[in-house]
């Protein structure tokens, strides 16, 4: 290969934006249920916390939540029965599957205070300043797009409105990185606005990081 042309090729993909997000893929191959049933074993930390991670949200009935990469909407379900019909809790998915998976499932247990929402990689599409509360569980550090998802939700929450962040620490699985670290994440919430307020190791196995909208 001539070697204008090899470098050319190489520049382009040092400077090629990296793809983290591996779930469009995934579903590809199997259907919603699966990977619903998958998200809601009864032995995932994640699911088991549930009541905790709502806890750190300091979720009260007649609050406005929102939930960025809910997935098959378990924690939001959740949170939707502490919210209580006054309040109403707005689960974002990228993909239209699971959004699809969602509303059925909660037409079939009659939430009538739960919305599902199709998102982008770069927007919640939550409405703005319109949230007491976000919550992205284990799905940030597969965003593509970190800081304009940030500033998204910055944008959906009311003034001091909280953001609980729950994932892990960088770290090698199989062939791929996964994770994102604390002190990696930390400068990116607050170049969005989002001051940290505290940390908890409460879910096993992860962080969760609680910010505040400034």
């Amino acid at each position: 290969m001539h070697l204008a042309i090899l470098v050319t090729l190489l520049l382009a993909q040092a400077t090629a934006p990296q793809t983290r997000n591996p779930w469009p893929a995934d579903y590809a191959t199997k259907e919603a249920a699966a990977f619903a049933a998958a998200f809601e074993e009864p032995s995932r930390a994640l699911f088991r916390y549930r009541a905790a991670m709502t806890g750190l949200m300091g979720v009260k009935p007649g609050m406005k939540v929102g939930e960025v990469g809910a997935g098959s909407g378990y924690l939001s379900r959740y949170i939707a029965e502490k919210v209580g019909p006054e309040g109403h809790v707005f689960a974002n998915e990228l993909e239209g599957r699971m959004v699809a998976y969602m509303k059925e499932r909660a037409a079939k247990e009659g939430l009538k205070n739960f919305t599902a929402v199709q998102g982008t990689a770069s927007s919640t599409a939550f409405e703005p300043a319109s949230l007491d509360a976000v919550a992205v569980i284990y799905a940030f550090s597969f965003f593509d797009h970190r800081e304009a998802m940030l500033k998204s939700i910055h944008a959906s929450l009311k003034p001091g409105g909280v953001l609980l962040i729950v994932d892990l620490p960088r770290e090698q699985a199989g062939a791929r990185m996964v994770g994102i670290d604390v002190e990696e994440l930390v400068p990116l919430a607050a170049a969005a606005g989002l001051s940290r307020e505290r940390e908890n190791g409460i879910v096993p196995g992860h962080y969760a990081l609680i910010f505040n909208k400034n």
